[in-house]
């Protein structure tokens, strides 16, 4: 059976849309069967929400994965609970996850950020990034991270975030709709053996999602961010992989990107155990990203008086207790800023769609 049927049979139903926070995993958590899951409280946040780690297989090749460092990036919270779904359904039964649970031992910390997770913001409470604050280290969510790495010591690490709708494949007008980043380890960007590591587990999932979404993977810049946890860690010298979810057309609440997403995961861990991994080489080969899309393009639009075009962007806030959708008045374009630029949708404002913005 493929990954694909896998997803549809173990996808978490309770847990869809882009506003992930605490009180919804916190049950799942709660359910997860002792006798698979080794679940703690690795710490506690600088609101004092639990951050919880958990643990699954005995093997001696050690990989973590982190999500919600920002807390508005929830694509691989879904993914990881359906994960554990799987491995809960199939781990004493289902050959390749047999062979992955006997190999390796799994580290998650599904919701990194659950302060931030449940503002819908970026930052944490104290307004940090915490993915720029990898050295000095301001917050309690990053020392966590930073002591976890330093006392697991991954054979490889996965730093999963959530990208905008706006970035493009390079040269194209495909969506990236997974993104992939093997982090410099210094200002170089020297071929270190962790990064090469790194670069072959995203060949394979880049072979693995072809057959899903062909020509809608891109790569980001590798320029050396020395502030970031994934360079960070990279220079440790334990292989990093930044995965960034995406927008798929239509698909504005991630559903169809986290199957997307659970399934270069599948497909990483899998050659991981395996240990048959393609050359590193062919990382290369995936396009870079460009940020040329705009969510909605209104023709026939006024503006200062005279008729034009003009494309907008989507941003979200919690208000009165929902996620809602807005217009980013700073990343509104119109006329000749629009050559060149790339829209999602296209609609007449002279038409009764002109106050639709969905």
């Amino acid at each position: 059976m493929s990954l694909e049927n896998k997803f549809s049979l173990y996808r978490e139903k309770r847990l869809s849309g882009l506003w992930i926070h605490y009180n919804l995993i916190k049950p799942l958590l709660s359910n997860l069967p002792k006798n698979i899951f080794k679940t703690s409280i690795a710490d506690y946040s600088e609101n004092e929400t639990p951050i919880h780690k958990i643990e699954v297989g005995t093997g001696s090749i050690k990989i973590l994965f982190w999500s919600q460092m920002h807390g508005d990036e929830s694509t691989a919270t879904k993914s990881i609970f359906d994960i554990f779904n799987f491995i809960q359904a199939e781990g004493s039964s289902y050959k390749p996850l047999i062979e992955l649970l006997t190999k390796c031992t799994l580290v998650f910390i599904p919701m990194l950020n659950p302060d931030g997770a449940l503002a819908y913001t970026r930052e944490n409470a104290k307004k940090i990034d915490l993915n720029r604050d990898a050295i000095k280290q301001k917050s309690k969510e990053s020392r966590l991270l930073y002591s976890i790495v330093k006392d697991f010591k991954p054979n490889f690490a996965f730093n999963l975030h959530d990208q905008t709708s706006y970035y493009n494949v390079a040269n194209t007008d495909k969506v990236a709709t997974l993104s992939f980043l093997s982090p410099a380890a210094d200002a170089t960007q020297k071929l270190t053996d962790s990064r090469k590591k790194a670069m072959s587990i995203i060949v394979k999932m880049h072979q693995s999602l072809q057959n899903y979404i062909p020509n809608q993977i891109g790569r980001y810049s590798d320029t050396f961010c020395k502030s970031c946890f994934g360079d960070t860690i990279q220079m440790m010298n334990f292989p990093t992989i930044l995965i960034e979810s995406g927008y798929y057309p239509g698909d504005y609440h991630r559903e169809k990107t986290r199957e997307f997403h659970f399934i270069a995961l599948m497909s990483a861990l899998f050659a991981i155990a395996s240990e048959k991994l393609p050359t590193y080489k062919a990382y290369f080969e995936i396009p870079l990203n460009e940020k040329l899309f705009y969510d909605t393009r209104f023709d026939n639009s006024i503006h200062n008086n005279i008729k034009t075009s003009l494309a907008v962007r989507y941003i979200y806030e919690i208000k009165n207790g929902k996620l809602v959708k807005k217009i980013d008045s700073s990343e509104t374009i119109f006329g000749d800023s629009l050559k060149g630029k790339l829209f999602h949708r296209i609609i007449n404002a002279n038409t009764k769609d002109n106050l639709d913005i969905s």
